[in-house]
């Protein structure tokens, strides 16, 4: 008999087991529905913390640093299947929707949101940043609902494409703005030269880096 308590090897694993079977099944057994695996993984999460003693707090705020590092992960897993779904060989004219959608449309929508959040939430100008920069990307794992499919697989039409092609670069694009909140941030207590920080590091120097690291790894990989 199995004590699953005094086990936890065995119970993790059995929830790993029960993890992967239904991102198989799922998906197919949604396909009608307006639901997705996140939403389902979601409520199951919920239920069983509702209604299974764990002694464990399942707040981000009781574990900022687990959360943090899982949320990262999960980011990058969720980036890195919308990044190998593209089936069109990259150039700046074939992508050219994708362009638009990055750096028209998004720094718009920032705009639009920031402005929601001052005149109309009353938040201050830093919160109004952020709020505008965590909501602007385009969620990768929601876009899966309509993105194409793997490559030499057909099926990817203008729309399609340009929808997974931005929702796999618009968070690095977005997150010199959210390191523009924090900066404003800090220097409404601390003072300095915060901009040309801001510019240099968090948008020249992330940003070309991301970008090099991205094109190494995949002619490497290719």
């Amino acid at each position: 008999m199995i004590d699953w308590a005094a086990d936890p090897f065995i119970l993790a694993l059995t929830g790993a087991g029960l993890l992967i079977a239904l991102v198989v099944w799922l998906p197919l057994g949604l396909r009608r529905l307006p639901l997705s695996l996140p939403i389902v993984c979601i409520a199951i999460g919920a239920v069983l913390f509702s209604s299974v003693s764990t002694g464990i707090d399942p707040s981000p705020a009781a574990h900022p640093y687990i959360a943090e590092r899982l949320t990262e992960f999960v980011v990058i897993i969720a980036l890195m299947g919308a990044g190998l779904k593209i089936d069109r060989l990259f150039s700046f004219k074939g992508w050219g929707m994708t362009w638009r959608l990055l750096l028209l449309t998004m720094p718009l929508a920032i705009l639009a949101i920031a402005g929601v959040g001052m005149m109309v939430l009353g938040l201050s100008a830093v919160a109004s940043v952020l709020l505008a920069a965590s909501l602007s990307p385009t969620d990768p794992v929601l876009a899966a609902d309509v993105q194409v499919g793997g490559p030499t697989e057909g099926g990817e039409d203008t729309v399609r494409f340009a929808l997974t092609s931005e929702a796999g670069l618009n968070d690095g694009f977005a997150f010199p703005f959210v390191h523009l909140a924090i900066a404003l941030s800090l220097v409404a207590s601390t003072g300095g030269d915060w901009f040309t920080q801001w510019l240099t590091l968090n948008v020249v120097w992330e940003i070309a880096a991301g970008i090099g690291c991205g094109w190494v790894v995949g002619r490497v990989f290719g």
